[in-house]
């Protein structure tokens, strides 16, 4: 009889150790599963936060940059000798802004211009008022506000254009060393910082009859 108990005492014993032993493997199946979702929670977060940040920049390149309203010639250089000649030596070029785009930091952009043997890049020029036309180099650009809407600019150098602004940028063509004589093809490329390029192509006319010429 004793012998009989003895082995149910240790049949027991036994079955409470496997008892434990799968209790632990549980308990340790738990935590795994648990620090894996946290990794999971935690890099899906991360991606969709990358996700969103990613969007954000891809809209705003989308619809951020210029809009070509008109583009101008004038022929008479207020740098040089006064008269007109026989090229195009300053060109205007008036803009606004794409609809749905955001404010452009206009001295962050750059203007790539080319008469097809030449190739300029200019960059942005503090202008005084009323200086437009005469601040414009070699290797800068210089812009007149001719609308500026809320928020305005603090200062004539006019370096912000929001939605509503129209401007005039200014090129000296004869100081670039470019050659717009009648019938010669140009292009002009307008880079913000961030956003699309606008590019603007054009012939100059076959006869020049007038000082101010429309492109």
């Amino acid at each position: 009889m004793d012998k009989y108990r003895a082995k149910a005492r240790m049949r027991e014993e036994e079955e409470a150790e496997m008892g434990v032993g799968t209790l632990i493997v549980f308990i340790a199946m738990i935590i795994v599963a648990a620090v894996a979702a946290t990794v999971l929670i935690t890099t899906a977060f991360k991606m969709q936060q990358q996700a969103e940040h990613t969007g954000d920049i891809a809209m705003d390149d989308v619809a951020t940059g210029f809009k070509v309203l008109n583009v101008a010639g004038d022929r008479d250089n207020p740098n040089d000798a006064p008269g007109a000649t026989t090229k195009i030596e300053i060109l205007e070029i008036k803009v606004g802004l794409l609809a749905g785009s955001p404010a452009i930091n206009v001295s962050d952009t750059i203007i790539e211009i080319s008469d097809g043997s030449r190739d300029v890049t200019l960059v942005f020029v503090d202008t005084a008022a009323g200086e437009y036309n005469q601040s414009a180099s070699a290797t800068q650009f210089a812009v007149q506000p001719l609308r500026d809407m809320a928020p305005t600019n603090a200062s004539a150098s006019y370096a912000m254009m929001s939605a509503g602004d129209v401007a005039k940028l200014f090129i000296d063509a004869n100081a670039c060393g470019l050659s717009l004589y009648t019938q010669t093809g140009c292009s002009i490329k307008l880079i913000p910082k961030h956003g699309i390029p606008t590019l603007e192509e054009f012939t100059t006319p076959a006869v020049y009859t007038t000082r101010y010429l429309d492109l």
